[in-house]
């Protein structure tokens, strides 16, 4: 791993520290370096605010984490290991996400939703109303759980979110009749 990853991996993993014990808008720059044992230069060098280090965090450990995804993997098992990742990370996620929105999370996920939502449908076409729906809804749905007090674990967080969805597929069915 070349040095530039090192240190911002440093950093990234400085910061996550420092949000188990306050919330992002209290941390600083100074702080993140310090925890890191690095000075605000070297933070400086790698980033240009602490949202470029979380949009970077962001962008690396979830593609990071989709390498790792098996390729005979899709759908709902895609979606359940997302939900895990998303579990583990749970303070960082939290944290970022009550203070900054859900914006950078959402540039990054939907797209990786969108495609094994299409898949799993077998719809070609990103931008047909139902895979819109579906990978808005369930992005959302992913967020709220994230972000609730809630205890849930991913796997009965999804097996909820499936019964829920069959639930909603039956009554849509029942009233077109």
């Amino acid at each position: 791993m070349a040095k530039a990853e090192i240190t911002k991996r440093a950093l990234a993993a400085a910061l996550k520290r420092l949000l188990n014990d306050m919330s992002y808008e209290k941390v600083s720059v100074s702080m993140i370096a310090d925890e890191a044992k690095m000075n605000r230069k070297s933070f400086y060098y790698h980033f240009k605010s602490k949202a470029d280090l979380v949009n970077w965090i962001l962008d690396t450990e979830f593609k990071d984490y989709l390498e790792t995804t098996p390729e005979e993997e899709e759908g709902w098992e895609v979606i359940e290991m997302l939900t895990s990742y998303l579990y583990k990370e749970k303070s960082f996620y939290f944290s970022i996400l009550i203070s900054t929105g859900y914006g950078s999370l959402s540039a990054i996920m939907l797209p990786v939703l969108t495609k094994y939502i299409r898949d799993m449908l077998d719809i070609k076409d990103d931008n047909d109303p139902i895979i819109m729906l579906a990978a808005d809804g369930l992005l959302a749905a992913m967020i709220r759980w994230l972000l609730s007090e809630s205890k849930e674990t991913p796997d009965i967080f999804i097996n909820s979110l499936k019964e829920s969805i069959i639930r909603l597929s039956k009554e849509c069915i029942r009233n077109l009749a």
